[in-house]
């Protein structure tokens, strides 16, 4: 939704233009609550959503409690409705955040004092606040309990597609706003690791989409892993997972592979169309207006917009002269306008998905697949290789399809231990599912089915005839 249909204050001492400081803008959240702890309009959601970038979370709880010493009976209650609906929609903010919870218990404190009602006083509880530690950890081992294949041959695109959202989800809401807001304020990712991470999984997913096409030997094979991705791509569209989506098509519209002529002469017609749909539905054409007009169309639904498209409209934002760190206030349209774009960002909105549930076994192998740091110079050289420039399909090298600009060149090789933990979890999804007589081998051609997944893989080592280990 724009946010010009959000439902505004309505406050005689305030407009859309008028500048308010940390104290206006708690009491305005205050009065927008009515006696039954409901908000009347849409600024109480939206102020908690941008206050991390606005200021401390502690400082703004510092104001609301400062506004409650100030104030009197029915004022008084407003504050603590506001603060309760704070902690039940935004729990992360309070989540192993001690001070900001010493300071909601002294609020609950003033206000049992002052005897209000204990319906309200109840309400300021932050003892059931969810925790959020997978957030702070590299990954959460939740398996599915069902066999299932660690072939990329004989993946689904569904299950491919679920697995991908899965990764890409927890990656993207790592992406905080403190981090967000770092990115804005130096320009520079290797200041802020978890953007960049995000970024490097997308370029690794774009990568390793070519190389799994480039990795089979005849046009007609790798016409065939070509459709398996654009039904990847139809399924993500269906999840409505969009920053997956256009790793996965740039990834199969790159110059590396769109250069195959005597591949593309093999796909069909269906699946041609297909993929032409879904690269108008990604065009840069009037600032990606295919892509934003498919996303007014969801409204409230679930979703995963491109990241670096939304990054680059809060940069456009940050560039039109709002420092609330200097001036110290901000207006209500600025504070909207803000809100909206940061709700693109799922590290801000924290929206439950709706993917099925995750098989473990098969996302710990495709992490792998991610970790490898691809050469942008190898990849087009096995384009060459499998297909060779002639006068009648001259390209140039083509560069690594990126989201945005910035993000050229990011290919950020994750820590040892980070690597070691998702080869060491693909190890043992391997020898779970292809071990049958659990003699901690398996057989040359069943390792060659899932060497499959690592088109630049070194070859396997040769224990004996018939054995071979990691």
């Amino acid at each position: 939704m724009h946010w010009e249909k959000l439902a505004m204050p309505s406050c005689s001492w305030a407009s859309l233009e008028d500048p308010l400081d940390s104290g206006k803008l708690v009491k305005l959240c205050a009065e927008s609550f009515d006696e039954s702890g409901d908000p009347k309009n849409d600024f109480p959601h939206c102020l908690f959503m941008v206050g991390e970038w606005l200021m401390e979370t502690t400082e703004l709880m510092a104001q609301f409690i400062a506004l409650y010493q100030e104030s009197s009976g029915e004022c008084r209650s407003q504050i603590c409705h506001a603060v309760a609906y704070w902690i039940r929609h935004f729990p992360v903010h309070f989540d192993a955040h001690v001070q900001l919870c010493k300071l909601v218990e002294r609020l609950k404190k003033l206000a049992s004092e002052d005897s209000l009602d204990d319906t309200v006083i109840n309400e300021l509880d932050v003892s059931s606040v969810p925790s959020y530690a997978w957030l702070r950890n590299v990954s959460v081992r939740n398996p599915v309990a069902r066999h299932v294949s660690l072939s990329f041959e004989q993946w689904s695109p569904e299950d491919i597609s679920n697995s991908m959202s899965h990764i890409d989800y927890k990656v993207l809401s790592r992406v905080t706003i403190p981090e967000i807001k770092k990115y804005m304020k130096t320009g520079k990712l290797n200041q802020t690791p978890v953007l960049e991470r995000s970024i490097a999984v997308f370029n690794s997913l774009s990568s390793w989409v070519q190389c799994m096409i480039l990795s089979k030997n005849t046009p007609k094979e790798r016409a065939d892993v070509i459709t398996k991705f654009v039904n990847v791509g139809k399924h993500l569209k269906k999840l409505h997972n969009f920053n997956t989506l256009m790793a996965v098509i740039g990834g199969v519209t790159h110059s590396n592979i769109s250069r195959l002529n005597k591949t593309h002469n093999c796909l069909s017609q269906e699946t041609k169309k297909e993929l032409n749909n879904l690269t108008n539905l990604l065009s840069n054409q009037s600032n990606f207006g295919n892509y934003r007009k498919c996303l007014q169309e969801i409204g409230t639904k679930f979703k995963i917009p491109i990241m670096g498209i939304h990054l680059k409209d809060l940069i456009a934002w940050n560039g039109n002269g709002m420092n609330f760190e200097k001036t110290g206030s901000i207006t209500l349209k600025k504070i909207f306008q803000l809100g909206h774009l940061l709700s693109y960002f799922l590290g801000v909105n924290r929206s439950g998905h709706n993917f099925a549930e995750p098989n473990m076994d098969l996302i710990n192998t495709l992490k792998v697949s991610l970790d490898i740091n691809y050469n942008e110079n190898d990849i087009y050289d096995l384009s060459l290789k499998k297909e060779p420039r002639t006068l009648l399909n001259f390209q140039g090298s083509g560069k690594s399809v990126v989201f945005a600009e910035w993000a050229s060149g990011v290919c950020q090789a994750p820590d040892t231990e980070t690597v070691n933990k998702h080869i060491s979890a693909m190890v043992d999804a391997v020898f779970k599912h292809y071990d049958h007589d659990r003699d901690a081998y398996i057989s040359k051609e069943e390792f060659e089915q899932i060497a499959g997944n690592f088109p630049f893989i070194d070859s396997f080592v040769t224990i004996d005839v018939d054995r071979f280990v990691f």
